[in-house]
């Protein structure tokens, strides 16, 4: 980890001398991007795969977009490398933003009806806001996303590659999913949005001070697509009950209950098993045996 830092560090230095560097730590939970602080305001995201570099650019194509367009403070990149091809070397960076995520067993703790009212009024505000958004308003091509013929590819990618080590109850649960799922043509009967796509608990900033949602990050996932993905985003993360006190605000969410489901209590956790097994993470292994006794 150490000589990651290190290679991090020259790269920034390499576009960026001026900048010194008195501090920095760095975090590679994260499944597509390492993360650096630096100064303990500046936070650096470093692609960990080849895949990521589109993904960092278009990342940086939608913030220009959105800047100043949303009610939540979102990350404004002052630093990019995004020129490069080469893992290690392409980079954004932006100063930190105040708050901390807001965790799953951070809201759990949350027992004021008030507070998690206020809460769900920020965050389905901002997603109504971030939807209405003209696509247009990004340089940058973006393909549609949540199509049925994605659906179908992605479905048949989960066959070859994540089968193999399910167990015979959790493929015929899987295929029971995909199949009514991606042969109803009314679930792609949505209008397509500018989503976030990666709407979680360590995407949303919370301050504790406040019992305010101060901020999102990590826009990696962000496209034109389904507006239950976002929705789904929450639900997995603070249940169903807290997605019905964001409809309040965002009444969409009422005629998007059935994708939400799909997506909450299928896709997600199956999409993320094959992008493990595809990129050869560290984490497959985990992900696979979270899988099979949760879908027997």
């Amino acid at each position: 980890m150490t000589d990651k830092r290190l290679q991090y560090q020259k790269s920034i230095a390499a576009i960026y001398p001026e900048l010194t560097v008195h501090a920095a730590t760095l975090t590679t939970s994260g499944q597509n991007n390492d993360l650096l602080l630096v100064n303990d305001e500046l936070i650096f995201r470093f692609p960990k795969y080849p895949q990521g570099i589109e993904a960092l650019r278009r990342e940086s194509a939608v913030l220009r977009g959105v800047q100043s367009q949303l009610p939540l403070a979102t990350p404004h990149f002052i630093y990019q490398n995004l020129d490069k091809a080469e893992v290690g070397q392409v980079f954004a960076g932006y100063r930190k933003l105040s708050g901390e995520s807001l965790r799953t067993e951070t809201y759990a703790r949350l027992d004021d009806d008030r507070t998690i009212d206020r809460l769900a009024a920020d965050l389905a505000s901002f997603l109504q806001a971030l939807h209405a958004l003209p696509p247009n308003i990004i340089d940058h091509p973006l393909a549609p996303s949540e199509t049925q013929a994605g659906w179908s590819d992605i479905f048949a990618r989960i066959q070859q590659v994540v089968y193999p080590h399910l167990t015979a109850n959790a493929r015929r649960w899987t295929t029971e999913q995909f199949v009514r799922f991606v042969e109803n043509a009314e679930y792609f009967a949505f209008t397509p949005v500018l989503r976030h796509g990666d709407f979680g608990a360590s995407n949303i900033l919370y301050s504790a001070e406040r019992q305010r949602v101060t901020g999102v990050v990590d826009f990696g996932h962000a496209g034109i697509g389904d507006p239950a993905v976002d929705f789904a985003g929450l639900c997995v993360c603070y249940g169903e009950p807290f997605l019905q006190r964001c409809t309040r605000a965002y009444p969409l969410i009422e005629r998007c209950w059935e994708r939400i489901r799909f997506y909450a209590g299928c896709a997600f956790l199956l999409e993320d098993a094959l992008f493990c097994l595809e990129n050869d993470t560290a984490e497959a292994g985990e992900v696979i045996a979270e899988i099979n006794p949760r879908l027997a």
